[in-house]
């Protein structure tokens, strides 16, 4: 199976980003999954570019994306993507929407579509000890744009939010048996 997983470069005055330092850590294979991994843009505008590129050209079976959030315990599974943008600090290329729909003829909101229950997913991540809880909203930062992007694009995709803080290790781990129990 063909995974593509994504990550973003720094942001916000960061000079790292976990999401770029999971992937890099990742091997390109888990088991018979392939990896096709891409560091995106914090960009409301070029992000959903690349990763639209990066579909065409992989192919993939499943989409992971992954973003980094603020403090925090727990790794967060996605339910939603808006269909909207709004910053008031602004992307890496100082875009700063207001309350923009990304795609008028759209619905205001796009459900993950990884054909299972994220509470059941969740719980089953929790019984190994792991870090996780479900959100229902990526926020209307870029990780939302490119998650909504995935799913408009009719893409198998699943959105997580990853604490700056935690220990790459337990990440990593915890993206291990995800990977193994989503697909």
């Amino acid at each position: 199976m063909h995974i593509l997983l994504t990550a973003f470069e720094p942001f916000g005055g960061n000079s790292t980003n976990i999401t770029q330092e999971v992937i890099q850590a990742l091997p390109e294979q888990i088991g018979e999954h392939l990896l096709h991994k891409r560091v995106l843009l914090v960009s409301f505008q070029r992000a959903p570019r690349v990763l639209r590129e990066a579909i065409e050209q992989q192919r993939p079976d499943f989409t992971l994306m992954l973003g980094q959030c603020g403090e925090g315990e727990k790794i967060r599974l996605e339910r939603y993507a808006h269909n909207m943008m709004d910053s008031r600090l602004g992307d890496n290329d100082h875009d700063c929407p207001t309350e923009e729909i990304i795609y008028p003829e759209a619905s205001a909101a796009m459900m993950t579509t990884i054909g299972q229950s994220l509470h059941a997913l969740c719980a089953s991540l929790e019984n190994e000890g792991l870090p996780v809880t479900v959100s229902t909203s990526a926020g209307l930062y870029v990780c939302n744009r490119v998650y909504y992007e995935a799913l408009y694009l009719g893409q198998k995709a699943l959105f997580v939010h990853i604490p700056k803080n935690l220990d790459l290790d337990q990440v990593i781990k915890t993206l291990y048996s995800l990977i193994h129990q989503l697909l």
